[in-house]
């Protein structure tokens, strides 16, 4: 479980690997400007997208066939998965805890005076918790988060642009969603794509009321061929490799950025708790056709635990498993 960071890497890379796509030209006249109306192409091929949670850069796996400009930047995407992380002893006391997340993503994407990718996004998050520990949890969690993203040139920097994004989230433990538990966070970063190689981007991401205030948004996306996809960025990094035009064996972890809910415990409301992971695995991919393709992932799970942020009480969690299925549908 992710940090709720509302970073929209992903719209740009997730874009910008998608096939024919096109961003205003920065620093150019004519064809390719902004003011004479053209588009820089940057073509790439479409992919998987195996990603857990919100944030940023798809695993990518390199499918399909290129698409013309309209079809790829005026689209539905709907992502959803579930997460089984089976019964782990606790470290400090004789007790066990399971927990099973389940989410769902809806995005669209489209081009804003027919030259600005602007990307509209919905995601709700249930996770269920059984637990016999002397800590007093909740026996479920519930996120619900919007967020816009716009892509631009950045000034008249040749090949260089700039996401600029916001995320209102709420994350609770019940439906009453109270005002003390609304979150916008926001993102910016710059994105440089020399080639149709790579593409490195750098920036910060600020979360206003979470104990951890700021987040580094950095790395590359590194594509070889038309197989590879190497993703080294600060959230999400993963490797994916197609042998074929349907299938792709993907690597995938999710750093410990620890996710903070507002809950009740006892007799005191609105107390944060803190939900920290780290997941490293293996998946596989399946394109089952041009709308719809299945993932398969499963791993190892380190450096856990829950606790409340202002007040004592810490689960410490053995390391575990865990085993995550989804499904993805463009239109």
């Amino acid at each position: 479980m992710k940090k709720h960071t509302g970073f929209a890497l992903i719209i740009f890379i997730g874009i910008a690997t998608t096939s024919a796509f096109c961003l205003p030209q920065a620093g150019s006249s004519g064809a390719g400007s902004p003011a004479s109306g053209g588009q820089a192409t940057i073509a790439q091929p479409d992919k998987l997208t195996p990603q857990h949670n919100s944030l940023p850069v798809k695993e990518g796996a390199i499918l399909g066939e290129k698409e013309n400009l309209r079809e790829s930047l005026n689209k539905q995407e709907v992502e959803s998965y579930l997460t089984f992380l089976p019964s782990t002893r606790t470290k400090d006391e004789n007790s066990h805890i399971q927990i099973i997340e389940s989410e769902f993503d809806y995005s669209y994407e489209y081009k804003l005076f027919e030259k600005i990718p602007v990307t509209f996004s919905l995601t709700s998050e249930y996770i269920d918790i059984k637990e016999n520990s002397s800590l007093d949890l909740p026996s479920h969690l519930i996120g619900l988060s919007t967020g816009v993203d716009v892509v631009l040139p950045f000034f008249n920097l040749d090949k260089t642009y700039i996401n600029l994004g916001v995320s209102p989230s709420i994350y609770r433990d019940d439906w009453r969603f109270e005002t003390s538990s609304f979150r916008m966070p926001v993102n910016t970063f710059l994105i440089y794509k020399p080639d149709e190689k790579w593409v490195f981007v750098g920036g910060l991401a600020f979360l206003p009321d979470y104990k951890d205030k700021f987040f580094p948004v950095a790395g590359f996306v590194y594509k070889p061929d038309e197989k590879w996809v190497f993703n080294i960025t600060t959230d999400d990094p993963s490797i994916a490799y197609s042998p074929n035009d349907k299938l792709t064996i993907f690597t995938q972890m999710e750093l410990p950025l620890g996710a903070e809910f507002e809950v009740k415990q006892g007799n005191n409301k609105n107390v944060v708790l803190i939900y920290n992971d780290m997941r490293v695995g293996l998946g596989v991919g399946y394109k089952i056709n041009k709308f719809v393709s299945v993932t398969l992932a499963g791993g190892g799970v380190f450096d856990r635990y829950i606790r409340y942020r202002d007040v004592d009480g810490k689960l410490s969690i053995k390391n575990g498993g865990y085993a995550e299925f989804s499904v993805d549908i463009q239109i």
